[in-house]
């Protein structure tokens, strides 16, 4: 392997320096070979193919995100058309929605996997692309938030 790296380096050398003088016409050629050699030399030395430079603990928000499946909140969403047996009335969707309405996307989203669908902790991490402990935190502060709605506003009440 160290063979073939020198190897790769002597030509990516060799075409800088011939790349000073070549004609016109033979410069975007020989440019994409230098940075083909480059790409290979990067993919020797780290053993992965280069590219990203994040981590995989640094993805972006839209990497992180990950979307819930329609199908597991067909129930809520549209109860008759799925046959469930528990057919949510106008009122109680009403009182349903005016309990999650104070928590952040990921605390309802965390808290309807777990409470409202019965995933365990670890199903909803995976879920969510989060770790176990984090989605602890945001059942927790939900289940405070949804307690708190309950006792101050007056839709919830009875």
């Amino acid at each position: 392997m160290e063979k073939m790296l020198k190897e790769y380096r002597q030509a990516r050398s060799a075409l800088m320096g011939y790349k000073l003088n070549c004609p016109e016409e033979e410069k975007q050629v020989v440019g994409s070979m230098i940075s083909d050699l480059q790409l290979g030399i990067e993919w020797m030395q780290k053993g992965i193919p280069p590219g990203r430079r994040r981590g995989i603990h640094r993805l972006s928000y839209q990497q992180r995100t990950t979307y819930l499946d329609p199908q597991y909140l067909q129930s809520y969403a549209q109860p008759a058309a799925c046959g469930s047996p528990t057919t949510l009335s106008d009122s109680e969707r009403f009182r349903i929605d005016e309990a999650l309405n104070d928590l952040s996307e990921r605390e309802k989203q965390a808290y309807i996997l777990h409470k409202g669908l019965g995933f365990s902790l670890y199903q909803t991490a995976q879920e969510m692309g989060v770790s176990k402990s984090t989605v602890q935190k945001y059942v927790e502060r939900a289940g405070v938030k949804v307690e708190e709605a309950k006792a101050s506003n007056l839709f919830l009440v009875g």
